[in-house]
């Protein structure tokens, strides 16, 4: 699958889909807070959510694989 990776440090507020969900290419996968502002992340390509490899209000790196899309 293709992989949504974080683009900067932050706090996962929400994911819009769950594993299994079907998900348009640029549609909302999840909302990761950073900096007090909340960024609306779209999922890299269309296909199936395979992960989601956090769960809300857990902590983020840059580069931490948030979700596989495939």
């Amino acid at each position: 699958g293709t992989p949504l990776v974080a683009p900067m440090p932050g706090m996962i507020v929400s994911y819009s889909k769950q594993v299994g969900d079907t998900v348009a290419e640029g549609e909302t996968l999840l909302v990761l807070e950073a900096m007090k502002m909340e960024n609306a992340l779209p999922a890299p390509v269309a296909g199936t959510v395979k992960v989601l490899g956090f769960s809300s209000g857990d902590s983020v790196k840059k580069g931490d694989v948030l979700a596989v899309v495939g």
